[in-house]
């Protein structure tokens, strides 16, 4: 298990980020944040110190005992006293921003994360995607273990409160735009805490969130039907990343007894028309790879996506007709647009 102590002497290092962060996970003896469950949340922002000769696409290299040229440490950590100053921090520091990228961005991590993992691999995420405004990296209580789904499954219920109040209190007091972004498990608690805040506040969502992407989404295609059948209105623009190549949701189908996960689906019909982006990108498969990642370790998609500043750009790129930001197929049935993305000859320089 690694853990994330403070190397004061990583704030020399070239390649920093901030990431700031919201965690009701509970501490070990030694005061770092674990696998336990929480009674409440803290609220943090802390400056990672990344390889300096990274590639994008490399995952986060962790290590109890890190060298600064190879592996991911934290640098510096600020504990905020409520989740109110944490949230009007991160508005302050995205109206510094002009005002396209007044943002910003919360990522919910997925199954077999412990907290190191949660917040590197944000870093690498902020890094990877120039995401110019802040990014929240909710580290809810996974166990970073292979064996350990069962026990995952019951901390994202554990977790649906916590992840609400984290977004009423950006919603009231952050900054003017908020992209929710959810990969793997995390997907599930993103739609879950959504559930339960429109049955209290019918319409938030829609009027609070600039854009959610479900990436990689570990849950059964009915259950997320059941579930933003209660919202008021979906948030839009609603992405769904998927991939028919993704190994990891393979074996969650089997495990679960389904026969296909939500981040499976390449097929629009099994949308029933609802105003959802589907974006499957298997065509950037990786043969080394289980695809569970995949956003985050092809460097030929990371390529692709980072020249979209923001969803509008997205969805722009998406829809327009001879575009050649992107390279696309796209079907429409009802409300739902599908598209497929293929690699350029020339990604571009990263």
């Amino acid at each position: 298990m690694v853990y994330t102590p403070i190397y004061p002497e990583a704030m020399a290092s070239p390649a920093k980020t901030n990431v700031y962060i919201a965690t009701n996970r509970g501490t070990n003896e030694a005061g770092f944040f674990d696998r336990t469950r929480g009674d409440s949340s803290v609220y943090l922002r802390a400056t990672i110190s990344l390889p300096s000769d990274r590639k994008p696409g490399e995952a986060p290299q962790l290590s109890n005992k890190p060298d600064f040229e190879q592996h991911y440490v934290l640098a510096d950590q600020h504990n905020f006293d409520t989740v109110d100053a944490f949230s009007r921090e991160i508005r302050d520091i995205a109206h510094k921003r002009p005002a396209a990228q007044d943002e910003v961005v919360i990522f919910v991590h997925g199954f077999y994360n412990t907290h190191a993992n949660a917040l590197f691999r944000s870093a690498q995420i902020k890094q990877d995607f120039a995401i110019p405004g802040p990014l929240v990296t909710f580290s809810w209580p996974s166990a970073g273990r292979a064996l350990a789904y069962n026990y995952d499954n019951e901390s994202v219920l554990y977790a649906r409160d916590d992840l609400e109040t984290l977004l009423l209190s950006l919603g009231k007091h952050g900054p003017d735009q908020i992209t929710l972004i959810g990969h793997s498990r995390g997907s599930l608690l993103i739609t879950e805490t959504l559930r339960q805040i429109e049955i209290q506040k019918p319409g938030w969502s829609h009027r609070h969130l600039d854009s959610v992407l479900l990436i990689a989404p570990d849950m059964p295609v009915e259950v997320f039907h059941r579930s933003v059948a209660r919202y008021q209105s979906l948030p839009q623009p609603f992405f769904l990343m998927t991939t028919s190549e993704d190994r990891a949701l393979r074996l969650s189908s089997r495990i679960n007894g389904t026969d296909l996960r939500l981040g499976q689906i390449t097929d629009p019909a099994q949308l029933g028309g609802l105003p959802v982006s589907l974006i499957d990108v298997s065509n950037f498969a990786l043969s080394d790879s289980n695809n569970h990642n995949l956003f985050a370790e092809s460097p030929a998609l990371i390529s692709l996506l980072r020249d979209q500043k923001s969803a509008e750009s997205l969805i722009d790129s998406l829809e327009t007709p001879g575009l050649n930001t992107l390279t696309k197929t796209v079907q429409v049935i009802g409300d739902t647009m599908a598209i497929e993305l293929f690699p350029t000859d020339d990604p571009g320089p990263l």
